[in-house]
């Protein structure tokens, strides 16, 4: 999955594999080079001992997640827009 497609505050979930010890869902908290900070938020009752050793949270590489929801992107805002700054700092240094 490429970093594009991840986003802090998705829904994943990631599968048990060789680099992986164990399947969990949880939500991205911060986005890296080549993976992603994640908290745990449901497991096996069987893994409880390795959820507790990670302290709810674990890096899993992008090639182990699968992105369930994404969350709500933040609307851009127009720089363009402002709240009117520029024109009573142009009024002041024409002083």
């Amino acid at each position: 999955m490429a970093a594009e497609k991840i986003g802090v505050g998705d829904k994943v979930t990631v599968r048990k594999s060789v680099d992986v010890p164990m399947s969990f869902k949880g939500t991205v908290m911060k986005v890296y080079t080549n993976s992603a900070l994640i908290s745990i938020d449901s497991y096996q009752q069987a893994d409880q001992n390795i959820v507790t050793d990670l302290k709810d949270k674990t890096i899993i590489n992008f090639k182990h997640i699968r992105v369930t929801k994404s969350a709500p992107k933040k609307p851009v805002e127009d720089e363009e827009s402002g709240d009117g700054d520029t024109a009573k700092k142009d009024s002041k240094s024409t002083k």
